[in-house]
């Protein structure tokens, strides 16, 4: 009996330590989804880890314009997949895509998930963008297959109707440095008619790195913004493309009200044409 009581009594003790014989350890990690549904259980668990789970089990397209730090805990069950996405990216900026007629009852489903900067820190323009891989695909085989180049593209469009100007800020900035020509339509589109000084102003500026000429008109049409940062960018992408039409313009933007544009018109004209404009 003395041996089974001290038994007993170990168990006891260190049951707030090592579950005794019967009692299962709550798993860290348990992820599931089935028919547009999803349940999760993470304690301190990297979200880009919970993301990868997320994309082995559903083929999601999941792509990160910047860093995925920290540990994430959430508990959550038998919630529609795009609210639990939705749960787990609500730090940051995001944009979800999507396809008609393929969820449940025919209603339209996500089919992809672009991820951008924390809410209230500004885009860090360095990071490329990452695709979350899927199990057994290497990274470089995923980045670099033209189904995601493609998808990277047409996302950063999408991006461009978002309601928040820094996720449409940081597309914007992508898509020049992609120098895709695809992307002049849209970026002389945002140049022309977005409510958001930055990003009209970024959208000038990514036009320059282009250097495309048929954005042009557009660049002269904006040296009449109200912005006096929106008409300096355009003076510098005027400069990078070129051209007798830009060294017109800048001839006027010579007489701007605003200081620093009329020195970037300067610099802009010795720039294009090798002759000293004064200061």
């Amino acid at each position: 009996m003395t041996i089974v009581k001290s038994i007993f009594w170990i168990c006891i003790l260190l049951s707030s330590v090592i579950p005794c014989s019967g009692f299962a350890a709550e798993a860290p990690f348990v992820l599931k989804t089935e028919k547009d549904r999803i349940m999760l259980r993470a304690t301190d668990i990297p979200l880009r880890e919970i993301l990868t789970e997320v994309v082995n089990q559903t083929g999601i397209r999941i792509i990160v314009h910047g860093e995925l730090d920290g540990l994430l805990s959430v508990d959550f069950s038998d919630l529609p997949l795009e609210e639990g996405l939705k749960r787990l990216v609500k730090e940051f900026n995001y944009v979800f895509i999507y396809e008609p007629g393929k969820g449940k009852s025919g209603a339209p489903s996500v089919t992809e998930v672009i991820i951008y900067s924390k809410k209230g820190e500004f885009p860090k323009r360095s990071l490329e963008p990452r695709v979350i891989t899927r199990q057994g695909r290497s990274l470089q085989e995923e980045e670099e297959s033209p189904e995601v180049k493609e998808a990277t593209f047409e996302s950063l469009v999408k991006a461009l109707e978002d309601k928040d100007p820094e996720v449409r800020e940081e597309a914007v900035d992508k898509l020049g440095e992609s120098e895709d020509e695809r992307a002049v339509t849209h970026l002389t589109e945002v140049l022309l008619k977005d409510r958001d000084a930055d990003v009209r102003e970024v959208a000038a500026e990514a036009l320059g790195e282009i250097g495309d000429a048929r954005a042009i008109s557009a660049l002269i049409q904006v040296l009449q913004d109200r912005d006096p940062g929106v008409r300096e960018s355009a003076v510098d992408a005027l400069a990078e493309i070129g051209g007798d039409r830009a060294i017109e313009s800048l001839m006027g933007a010579l007489q701007d009200e605003d200081e620093d544009v009329r020195e970037a018109a300067v610099d802009a004209l010795e720039e294009i044409t090798g002759k000293d404009f004064g200061r």
